[in-house]
């Protein structure tokens, strides 16, 4: 699967901003190259390893005029801290280590899933959440996720329902039924799917837990799952947000995924936009050292993408945007130019933000043809993910027709935080 993801470790040292005002002076002070240890995250080599957080949004998406259960609001962030589950720490976005595949109020292009009956957690879905998880040794080997269907967007998903009418279930809550397939695996690890069933909803439930690690939290973390299954049910919510909260990050981070309006996608791809959102949030502020800069930088990176409806993403035709949060406009500025200059950078056809390139690397469809500009502390990069017409990434030609104009929307639309 190919993904534009940041490409910071080729143009400089990873390990975590700063300009001349006294503001940001102080900002550095505190902040840039600082670090804070999280309880259960000792050892880790980021400035803070655990800083997300999650915000509820009550405005609900409707897809055919029904309401979307969103599958991450099934398994939350805030659900795995109760159970003192943690997320996997990397400041990179990337779909292994925390994915939320979503759908929205607006966008008229049809949505597609590849499979019949319903969709599996483990598999492409069209509203999905998967979490990498920290285990007690420090590694990333334990996984889980969710994958929700519903009629309106799957429409086989009632008579797959209705075909477990009569069949045992594992666990029952109320009106929920779960019914659970476990995959061989030495004890006391706990590797599986379940299928968590509530009248025409589907929710698909996998998970690969080690005995050293979450798998005796198993039967828990299915009950809320359950539970939150009714009660998304009873009173749904749309899409949460997630944020960032750190003393080492005291500034507010840049969302792409607000800024990917239909406005702006749609005449890049030449297509309708669906509901579908991809995103992937660091889970991690990172540190970043320039060349000829002695100083790290603290940063906080997203990635999202959003085009055609296609549950599997190389068969998407989208933009993805990355936005890379610093504290300082200095920082911003060192990490646009750093970046573009390694990587064959060449003026726009028109002035974007701040200042703007794009990026001609052939050796990388990671960046032939990304639009790189920054605007204050921000720096933004926008990516054409269309595997099947652009597998190698587009020209300059290309990116000045199709990019550029989506990248002065989005440096209009966005005004700093």
């Amino acid at each position: 699967m190919k993904k534009h993801l940041s490409i910071l470790a080729a143009v400089v040292l990873l390990a975590g901003c700063g300009e001349s005002t006294p503001d940001s002076q102080k900002a550095m002070a505190v902040s840039d190259g600082q670090t804070i240890q999280r309880p259960g995250y000792e050892g880790s080599g980021y400035p803070d390893a655990a800083p997300l957080k999650e915000t509820a949004d009550p405005r609900v998406a409707q897809v055919g005029g029904k309401p979307v259960i969103e599958a991450c609001n099934l398994l939350s962030l805030n659900d795995l801290k109760d159970f003192g589950i943690r997320v996997g720490s990397r400041p990179d976005p990337n779909i292994v280590n925390f994915e939320r595949v979503y759908l929205v109020g607006d966008g008229t292009g049809p949505l597609k899933n590849s499979f019949p009956s319903y969709s599996k957690a483990d598999g492409e879905a069209l509203n999905k959440c998967t979490y990498a998880l920290e285990s007690k040794d420090g590694t990333l080997q334990e996984t889980l996720a969710v994958a929700v269907s519903q009629p309106a967007y799957v429409p086989d998903t009632a008579e797959a329902a209705a075909a477990f009418d009569g069949a045992p279930a594992g666990i029952t809550l109320g009106p929920v039924h779960l019914y659970s397939k476990r995959r061989p695996v030495p004890g006391p690890d706990a590797s599986g799917q379940a299928t968590v069933i509530l009248g025409d909803t589907i929710a698909s439930f996998d998970f690969d837990l080690k005995g050293n690690g979450s798998a005796g939290k198993l039967q828990d973390i299915a009950k809320r799952v359950m539970q939150n299954l009714e009660k998304q049910t009873n009173a749904p919510a749309g899409p949460s947000t997630v944020d960032y909260s750190s003393p080492v990050f005291p500034k507010p981070v840049a969302q792409p995924c607000p800024l990917l309006t239909a406005g702006v996608v749609s005449p890049a791809i030449g297509a309708d936009v669906s509901p579908l959102v991809s995103e992937m949030p660091g889970t991690a502020v990172g540190d970043i050292v320039f060349p000829k800069d002695p100083l790290q930088r603290n940063y906080v990176q997203l990635e999202c993408e959003r085009g055609t409806g296609e549950d599997d993403p190389l068969s998407r035709k989208a933009l993805s945007l990355t936005a890379t949060s610093f504290l300082s406009d200095d920082a911003a500025k060192e990490y646009v130019d750093n970046t573009a200059g390694a990587h064959g950078g060449q003026a726009p056809s028109a002035a974007i933000g701040d200042e703007s390139r794009i990026m001609t690397d052939t050796m990388s469809v990671k960046t032939e043809g990304v639009l790189i500009f920054r605007k204050g502390r921000f720096a933004f990069e926008l990516y054409l993910d269309d595997h099947d017409a652009h597998p190698n990434g587009i020209s300059l030609a290309e990116a000045n027709t199709l990019l550029v104009p989506a990248g002065q929307k989005i440096a209009q639309a966005f005004q700093g935080v």
